[in-house]
């Protein structure tokens, strides 16, 4: 108040009380709208952290609940690839997922699957019947309707439910059926026909037969080569390398690998 009096010069014209009641009026006016001030301000708060907060947990329940899905509904089998490199060769009919921002080796799989697992932190593959786990192996998995069957290629597997457990070693499949663990069967095949690149070829030009490749394989392929030559016959194989091997042969080319894993067809 002693601020106000002192910044107030009173008119000569005008009576002392008049004046007096202006001032008091006008630090009314000041308590008033700061009043005002911290009422929107509280207000606002109000209504601000609530939506703030509410954000942070929608981002939160996106960012570890958010999956990536692969469903294949098409006639032939999908490759892709897992976050630690390891390659999934998924069957028609079939759907893997897994957490996109949270990956912790871990796939929900529905339908069947082959796996090419990277070695490292022990890997599981989930379905409404049980789990497989592995540490870096070769399996297959195959889920329909309440029957399972699991496919050790190399390495060891290890099937469980809520009840039991059983170890695959590799060359072995076990079959799960009706809630029951069957005996061990051995394996007559190395690999499932699923894993295997098997498609014949009639005058195919190279680029087109080389994106066969990448698509099946998960790979990468470079042609410094003529786009001009084509290629005609039967490859089947279940190793990238090979089938680029049949290629260059076939056609006088020459390949390296490098160090991105990538592949270099030349002359």
């Amino acid at each position: 108040m002693e601020q106000v009096i002192e910044s107030y010069q009173v008119p000569e014209t005008k009576d002392e009380e008049v004046v007096l009641r202006e001032i008091i009026q006008k630090i009314g006016e000041g308590k008033n709208k700061r009043a005002n001030g911290q009422s929107l301000r509280l207000n606002f708060y109000r209504i601000a952290i609530p939506i703030a907060a509410s954000l942070i947990l929608v981002f939160l329940l996106q960012f570890f609940l958010a999956e990536q899905s692969f469903e294949n509904q098409t006639q032939q089998v999908l490759t892709f690839r897992l976050p630690d490199q390891s390659r999934v060769v998924l069957s028609p009919n079939s759907t893997a997922s897994y957490p996109k921002y949270w990956w912790k080796r871990q796939v929900d799989l529905k339908g069947e699957a082959y796996f090419e697992v990277k070695k490292g932190e022990k890997f599981t593959v989930k379905t409404q019947l049980g789990a497989v786990r592995v540490l870096g192996t070769r399996f297959l998995v195959s889920e329909k309707q309440n029957n399972m069957l699991v496919s050790c290629y190399e390495g060891k597997v290890k099937f469980s439910d809520n009840k039991q457990e059983q170890l695959i070693p590799a060359g072995n499949s076990l079959e799960y059926k009706n809630n029951q663990l069957t005996d061990l069967k051995e394996l007559a095949i190395d690999y499932p026909e699923l894993a295997a690149f098997d498609r014949t070829f009639k005058n195919q030009e190279l680029s087109a037969l080389t994106e066969n490749l990448e698509e099946f394989f998960n790979i990468k392929i470079e042609l410094q080569a003529s786009t001009g030559k084509h290629f005609s016959g039967k490859i089947k194989t279940t190793n990238a390398e090979t089938a680029v091997r049949i290629i260059c042969r076939s056609l006088g080319l020459q390949y390296q690998i490098n160090s991105n894993q990538e592949y270099i067809i030349n002359e």
